[in-house]
């Protein structure tokens, strides 16, 4: 399950489904006469560290030559290449949610600088778009931050070396520490990957120094999806992001969660929520904020008659909060922590 199902309200998607002959139909796509269905590739030069290979769900895959026409399939993929130096290899990115042009949020426009990579819609299957992946010609494509199926990375295979989700986590569920060094590895980049890592955790650090009150704090994560109210487990990277300042997600709920992403809330369980802290991410859905008023089995909680409730939504803070990517990550921090600073001195929402 994708760690977004408010996605499903995204307007533009479009279901793809493999078909019978797909894979002819995408060698064709590739233009390519070796007989694998990939474009060709340049031998790796001398000193430049390829071939790489890079471990991953299905297997592994071997980088022959640094890319230089990358498609990531994965909703968040594309953070990373940019944040690499890479916006010039970028050819095609799929377009998870919001309204930027080339998919790239206000935390990555100065990564993407003048690049243009086509924007490919998200499917509403979360499967991706062979044939519309080889008219770009990749020569390397990103798949970590995705469901692909076993059948998506042999038709992907086809067109161009694949990687596809990291090996050791659940589909959406690994941590974008991981994504980002396999993102470096596959671009040839691990040293510049674990420096990124590096400064990113020294802004959590920064954070937790500036705000000694997050450590050890009981916090809920909750968002309101389209088919009811859910909080987000431990696996879920906005839920990781709280833990890195310090937070702690409830073990009652964390044990409900089990290695899911979310944890079914209905109105009868909404004592559940009342803990030291609640944070909505709301940043799609601004009219939670009624709908939440109208709910007496919610404002009878401590915890919003406290003040001790921080509603996120605006559309960037939300966004950054969702992402959770070597760049977004900073920018989170920035904008969420002095309000969840203030909530814990009740200074939050109020319904």
């Amino acid at each position: 399950m994708p760690a977004d199902r408010t996605a499903r309200t995204v307007p533009g998607r479009r279901t793809v489904l493999l078909a019978g002959g797909a894979l002819g139909a995408v060698a064709a796509a590739a233009g390519c006469g070796s007989g694998t269905g990939r474009p060709d590739t340049a031998e790796a030069p001398a000193g430049s560290g390829f071939p790489v290979t890079v471990e991953h769900k299905y297997g592994s895959t071997e980088v022959p030559a640094p890319p230089k026409r990358i498609v990531t399939v994965g909703l968040s993929d594309h953070d990373a290449v940019l944040a690499l130096g890479e916006a010039g290899a970028l050819v095609g990115v799929t377009d998870w949610y919001g309204d930027y042009d080339h998919a790239a949020w206000p935390w990555a426009q100065d990564a993407l600088g003048g690049a243009e990579p086509e924007a490919m819609p998200r499917p509403e299957s979360d499967r991706p778009d062979i044939e519309r992946v080889a008219a770009l010609e990749p020569d390397l494509i990103i798949g970590l931050y995705s469901g692909i199926t076993e059948e998506d990375y042999e038709a992907l295979s086809a067109v161009a070396p694949t990687v596809a989700q990291h090996p050791d986590h659940p589909d959406w569920g690994a941590p974008w520490e991981e994504m980002t060094l396999s993102i470096g590895r596959a671009l040839g980049k691990e040293d510049e990957a674990a420096a990124l890592v590096e400064d990113v955790d020294r802004s959590f650090a920064d954070a937790r120094e500036q705000y000694p009150d997050f450590e050890g704090t009981e916090v809920v994560l909750a968002e309101r999806l389209d088919d009811g109210f859910v909080v987000r487990s431990r696996t879920d990277p906005r839920m990781r992001l709280l833990e890195s300042l310090g937070f702690v997600m409830p073990e009652d709920l964390a044990e409900r969660a089990g290695d899911k992403d979310v944890v079914d809330v209905s109105a009868e369980d909404f004592d559940l929520l009342d803990r030291d802290l609640l944070v909505w991410n709301a940043g799609w859905n601004p009219e939670m904020r009624e709908e939440l008023a109208d709910m007496g089995v919610y404002t009878s909680l401590d915890v919003n008659r406290d003040g001790r409730a921080v509603i996120v939504d605006g559309e960037e803070i939300s966004g950054a909060l969702t992402w959770s990517t070597a760049l977004s990550l900073p920018y989170a921090v920035d904008k969420l922590a002095p309000l969840l600073a203030e909530a814990l001195e009740g200074g939050g929402e109020k319904l």
